[in-house]
């Protein structure tokens, strides 16, 4: 009988020190788990084109396949260009690649509601180049699921 009122004595005391009464003790649930990090990858493209490689579509496929596997998934599609043509030229082609890994996305799965796009043009170049250079890593798409 001494051992469980020493016990209990023993646990009233470790509440109390960690802050809380024995009258409003409770079982807290955690809190919820943050939400993932978000995923890129990326597409590249030919020379003013907008159709995607066979490597391509792999990469929207898998895109496409963690997207659905998370609720509430947001995507988001942003094309780039190299610095060869027009900028002007250039803000229109982004567009439509940014639309051609949308419609794929869509096409795999994912709603289309959850995807937004943006065409970036020049901007937000990978290699720095001059004006009027063809660079293949610079003719891209990424999409970042969140």
């Amino acid at each position: 009988m001494f051992k469980v009122l020493s016990a209990l004595a023993g646990i009233a005391l470790l509440v109390t020190a960690c802050g809380e009464s024995t009258q409003n003790m409770s079982l807290k649930t955690p809190p919820p788990a943050p939400p993932p990090p978000p995923k890129a990858w990326m597409v590249f493209f030919d020379t003013n084109s907008t159709a995607l490689s066979q490597q391509s579509s792999n990469t929207v496929m898998e895109a496409a396949g963690v997207a659905k596997s998370m609720p509430n998934a947001r995507v988001s599609v942003t094309g780039f260009t190299d610095t060869e043509g027009s900028v002007q030229y250039n803000q229109m082609l982004s567009q439509r690649r940014a639309n051609a890994v949308k419609n794929a996305l869509v096409k795999n799965g994912v709603p289309a509601q959850a995807v937004t796009v943006t065409g970036d043009g020049e901007t937000g170049l990978l290699v720095p180049t001059a004006d009027q250079t063809r660079n293949e890593k610079n003719r891209r798409v990424q999409i970042v699921v969140q």
